[in-house]
């Protein structure tokens, strides 16, 4: 991941991977005429490779597999951090529907909470 100071014009971009897989670009680019303005542009890469190299990928373990497809972007979206309602808007379903995958993931993976479960991603004891 390149980071930058703010302001620092077409070098200044993130790498990223989305909870589905697809690799991004956001570009952050200054306004010439007005200092208080500035356009983010984020493009589509065509591959995981294009990707920077140090970006932390999150891949759920092979156990996982009893997840839906759903379920496992639900559990890579809580082990980014994203709050309940963050991850309603980014699936495009209700903050209840998110609940209830969590709820899923919790039984199927068992483990009592978030916290268990981010550690359970990130290989990490609890």
């Amino acid at each position: 991941m390149k980071r930058c100071a703010p302001a620092q014009g077409s070098d200044c971009y993130l790498d990223f991977m989305s909870a589905q897989g697809l690799c991004f670009r956001m570009q952050v680019m200054d306004d010439p005429v007005d200092a208080y303005s500035f356009t983010v542009r984020v493009t589509p890469l065509s591959s995981q490779d294009e990707i920077a190299e140090d970006i932390p990928l999150i891949e759920p373990p092979n156990h996982f597999s009893v997840l839906t497809a759903r379920e496992r972007d639900v559990a890579l979206l809580v082990a980014e951090g994203f709050t309940n309602e963050q991850i309603a808007n980014r699936l495009c379903v209700s903050l209840s529907t998110v609940k209830s995958h969590l709820q899923n993931i919790f039984a199927k993976e068992h483990v009592a909470n978030r916290t268990a479960l981010v550690c359970l991603l990130h290989g990490t004891a609890h």
